[in-house]
């Protein structure tokens, strides 16, 4: 099984199979073949002397080039509207991470890492399929896996975060001492997360994602050097 595995899809607003050109370069590519079935048609098993298409080589030559042409300014645009839709779509991922004043505490974090902002943002989290004997030791500090309303707007490089749960509380026991202290036997199970939302122009985007709580395992979870600052000049305060 993959560790983290993304589906991204997206969903066109309405008229845009007109609005990017799509139904004139079908319009175009028929006429042509029309025209030159008709000729290959004609030439093979039509009345007319095929000498008498020589003077017609210059014609389907021309529409041939129209042809090619055509597919390759297709192309281009094609190109071009992806980069576009690159530098303007929002793209909303779902991961954990770990707060920056207590590093020991996981989040569960929904990051617009596009380019645009992502509305009517609607956030769906499957429970873990968890040991019965495991599951009232997660103690978990947000329950996640509970309708949540939509959310109306998330910002281009803005996060939402839920404290999720202590990430020995996630990752179960691995030491004695762990043992020792009534922690779960073994880590979350895999779960799934899937978001949909819209873009300023209306098209809608579906994402499903696999969360894995052994991704965190090995991470540090000592104080950040902005925390022992904090504390320090906490000592200092006191002692003054």
């Amino acid at each position: 099984m993959k560790k983290y595995t993304i589906r991204h899809d997206k969903n066109e607003a309405k008229g845009a199979f007109r609005g990017d050109g799509r139904l004139a370069l079908g319009v175009t590519f028929g006429v042509l073949g029309v025209v030159l079935a008709v000729i290959v048609f004609e030439f093979f098993w039509g009345d007319i002397d095929r000498s008498e298409y020589v003077q017609f080589a210059p014609l389907i030559i021309s529409l041939l080039v129209a042809a090619g042409s055509t597919y390759f300014a297709a192309y281009a645009l094609l190109e071009q509207r992806r980069a576009r839709e690159a530098s303007t779509d929002p793209v909303l991922i779902v991961h954990l991470g770990q707060r920056a004043d207590a590093r020991e505490l996981i989040t569960f974090n929904v990051t617009n890492v596009g380019a645009g902002a992502a509305l009517n943002v609607l956030l769906d989290v499957d429970e873990p399929d968890d040991d019965d004997d495991d599951r009232p030791k997660r103690n978990y500090l947000r329950h996640i896996f509970k309708p949540h309303h939509p959310f109306t707007v998330i910002l281009q490089g803005n996060s939402v975060a839920f404290d999720f749960a202590l990430g020995w509380h996630l990752l179960g026991q691995n030491s004695s001492e762990q043992i020792d202290r009534g922690l779960p036997l073994h880590p979350v199970p895999p779960f799934q997360a899937r978001l949909s939302y819209e873009d300023l122009a209306g098209g809608k985007y579906e994402s499903e994602f696999t969360i894995d709580v052994r991704e965190l395992r090995g991470l540090s979870a000592s104080k950040s050097p902005q925390m022992r600052m904090v504390t320090a000049l906490e000592k200092i305060a006191k002692k003054s």
